[in-house]
């Protein structure tokens, strides 16, 4: 079953083939835009595509030439080809069994982790044949999947989610197949989780003070706790820096984005704060860590921050997308 869908053709591609766009999955039609950042620090529109409603979780694959997104209404899953930068058209659809919230890419690009609602709430596409997906494996959470990621060496999924424990740790270290590592208990429904760039440790926002939570995974398969950090309310997604030594957080209540520092591998303080016109809910470092893109509540939605001086932000850019910015997530380049 397919989206109706649209199209908008990009920029051109960067000399040297350097591209970088920044895809941003929203509210309010087309739910989907691809934003240019061929000139750091700028961002203009590159395309749109329309999915059949909001617009909840972006990723790209590891070569930069599809982007998964999973959204509300059916199928709830969608791939778009990006093989030509800038540029974004219909690859593959797959039907979850409810509202897909968020996709990660494996590190080798062949499967694509989808965090859903309802039935399973976990599914595992395969994406070895590139532009195609079927189903791979799928486990059974609790309840809705909120924020899942790949380990840096692809052996582990980590999946924040409603319901008790609210975080689960899966072993993927058989290729195409889940089963349960670990779990960890949150104070309460998780939300946004992220691996740090060695595999070390996994940040995750949630809901209940203190509304971060820093994971400890220096036991490959194993979880325990390494540092909490209290937010203003709720934590609604985390991203590591590239070099692992910051750790954006976009979150409820004022300033709604928090960057921490974690220089100091397994232990977390005030790096710096950005007040946003509504809640942060997805966060993303450019390649080079020099940027961090903001999806948030309140217009225009979409921010752009400067962190070219590491542990401080400022701002770059801001887009004005149809509604709340919902994540968002670099091409790799």
């Amino acid at each position: 079953m397919t989206s109706a869908a649209k199209f908008v053709a990009g920029a051109a591609a960067g000399a040297g083939g350097a591209e970088s766009y920044i895809a941003v999955g929203h509210s309010g039609s087309p739910y989907f835009t691809l934003l240019d950042h061929t000139t750091p620090g700028s961002v203009s529109l590159a395309a749109t595509y329309t999915l059949s409603n909001t617009g909840n979780g972006v990723a790209f694959s590891p070569d930069g030439n599809y982007i998964a997104v999973g959204h509300v209404s059916l199928p709830r899953f969608t791939l778009l080809d990006h093989t030509t930068p800038g540029s974004v058209s219909l690859a593959a659809t797959y039907t979850v069994s409810g509202t897909g919230q968020s996709t990660a890419f494996s590190p080798d690009g062949n499967y694509i982790a989808v965090a859903h609602a309802s039935g399973v709430e976990f599914a595992l596409l395969d994406h070895t044949t590139p532009g195609s997906v079927s189903l791979a494996a799928t486990y059974t959470l609790p309840s809705t999947g909120n924020g899942t990621a790949f380990s840096p060496d692809g052996n582990y999924i980590a999946v924040a989610h409603l319901g008790s424990p609210c975080f689960t740790l899966l072993d993927h270290t058989t290729p195409g197949s889940v089963s349960l590592a670990a779990t960890y208990t949150l104070p309460n429904n998780g939300y946004g989780t992220a691996f740090s760039p060695d595999g070390n440790y996994i940040a995750v926002g949630h809901v209940g003070s203190p509304y971060f939570t820093l994971l400890d995974h220096t036991t490959p398969g194993s979880v325990s706790l390494a540092a909490t950090y209290t937010l203003s309310n709720t934590g609604q997604s985390t991203a590591f820096s590239p070099d692992g030594n910051y750790i954006a957080v976009g979150h409820g209540g004022s300033p709604r984005f928090t960057l921490l520092d974690h220089t100091t591998p397994g232990s977390v303080s005030l790096a710096a704060t950005y007040t946003l016109p509504g809640n942060g809910f997805g966060t993303a470092f450019s390649p080079d860590g020099n940027y961090i893109a903001v999806g948030h509540g309140g217009s225009p939605y979409f921010t752009l921050l400067d962190h070219t001086t590491p542990g401080s932000v400022s701002l770059a850019a801001t887009y004005t997308l149809s509604g709340a910015g919902q994540s968002t997530a670099f091409s790799p380049n």
